[in-house]
């Protein structure tokens, strides 16, 4: 296991563990299957067995490097998603193309992680928070992903996660999410940044300070022709950028997450329905917490870009100087 303060160092620690000690494997053969591009290629990929990671800092949750940008309006529509236990295809094809690969429908992502923690079958997220609650040195308040369903019906999607177990330890909430497959390169990045969000905010729903965050995949793994990539991040480490904690409350945690959600959905809907009144209007007033306002200016400028508009940048003053530098690359 790595112990790292930031996301960044065990990303590209991760990366080079994968090089250096990685195992060759033969493509994945499903067409139903990312891994086999969906029965069209031959994908041999380098992976790690049983890899885990520990992060001290989750609210230190992104990896800047020049050789392969993050998404960080991406990062901020995945975790708004989330949090609002939607599985909509269009959320997520609205920031990144190749989402609709995954769906069989078309119109949803049956693995979709927030929707099978908050609403699929209840929201055992605050089931657990509140179990925590009522004992903490509770062992009982694991949140699951994956299904015994899984395994009996065909589909595009067969969730990557496993599950979150929470432990209220030393009075801060260490979070282990549980992978069954992890893709280290590309797919990481947008993974840990939406399960340490969502640390933060169960975090704050308890009143603690976040303790640990830990990572643990099955298998770890990138593709063979991303080895030079992989490399290149490797010899020249990605740097860490970090963003406001959530605010420490339960009411502080559930207005960051209306406020994020709220955000996500009138920006997105105005931008494909070309209503540049409503990104104006939201673009121009601060938000009340300052994960949320940091959002807001990273979800405004992108919905500008939607718009055909390249050059109106939203700014947030609770934004980092690195974070600030994301949001203007978008």
């Amino acid at each position: 296991m790595t112990n790292c303060q930031s996301f960044a160092e065990a990303y590209t620690i991760g990366l080079r563990d994968i090089l250096t000690e990685g195992r060759e494997v033969p493509s994945v053969r499903d067409p139903l299957s990312k891994a086999s591009d969906f029965g069209r290629n031959d994908r041999p990929y380098r992976e790690l067995i049983a890899y885990q990671s520990r992060i001290q800092d989750p609210t230190s949750c992104l990896a800047v490097s020049p050789h392969l940008p993050i998404n960080l309006s991406y990062c901020f529509g995945l975790l708004a998603w989330s949090l609002d236990g939607r599985n909509d295809v269009g959320t997520p094809a609205y920031y990144r193309r190749g989402a609709h690969e995954y769906s069989d429908d078309q119109h949803t992502l049956s693995g979709a992680f927030g929707h099978r923690l908050l609403t699929a079958n209840g929201n055992q997220l605050e089931e657990v928070v509140g179990r925590i609650e009522r004992d903490p040195a509770h062992r009982r308040a694991f949140a699951l992903v994956l299904e015994p369903e899984d395994n009996f019906r065909q589909s595009r999607e067969y969730p990557c996660a496993v599950g979150v177990h929470l432990f209220l330890r030393d009075g801060a909430l260490t979070w282990l999410t549980v992978m069954r497959a992890q893709q280290a390169l590309t797919v990481l990045p947008y993974d840990a940044f939406l399960f340490m969000g969502m640390q933060q905010y169960a975090a704050s729903l308890l009143n603690v300070p976040c303790g640990p965050y830990i990572h643990q995949s099955g298998t770890f793994h990138f593709y063979e022709n991303e080895a030079g990539l992989a490399n290149k991040i490797v010899e020249e480490p990605a740097l860490a950028a970090s963003l406001p904690a959530f605010p420490g409350t339960t009411d502080g945690a559930r207005e960051t997450a209306r406020e994020l959600i709220d955000f996500e959905l009138r920006l997105r809907q105005a931008a494909e329905a070309g209503d540049v009144s409503v990104v104006d209007a939201i673009a121009q007033r601060k938000a009340n917490t300052d994960f949320a306002d940091v959002a807001r200016a990273c979800l405004a400028t992108h919905a500008y870009r939607k718009l055909g508009d390249t050059t109106t940048l939203v700014t947030s003053p609770a934004s980092s100087d690195r974070v600030a530098d994301l949001i203007a690359a978008i």
